[in-house]
């Protein structure tokens, strides 16, 4: 292998290592979240009616973290601001 040969090798590999760095990230942005969506309290609002209802309720705070998370995911990132907490 020549001298020119060993340092594209180099390159790639220093490459290659970034790009898994990244995507190490990207799945621990994933595994985030997965936990928030499995831990947010949902609401089966259907036993509280005499109708049934094809819906769940997710907690305000619950969603405003699930949100949260998703914004850090997309690559366009459409999201301008952080979720703002509802006045109540």
């Amino acid at each position: 292998m020549t001298e020119m040969d060993q340092k594209n090798v180099e390159i790639l590999n220093i490459e290659l290592l970034k790009q898994i760095d990244r995507l190490r990230k990207t799945i621990g942005i994933y595994e985030g979240l997965a936990e928030a969506v499995r831990t947010a309290t949902v609401i089966n609002r259907s036993i509280y009616t005499e109708e049934e209802e094809d819906w769940l309720s997710i907690d305000r705070d619950d969603y405003a973290r699930v949100m949260e998370v998703v914004s850090t995911l997309d690559i366009w990132k459409p999201w301008n601001h952080t979720i703002q907490q509802r006045i109540t």
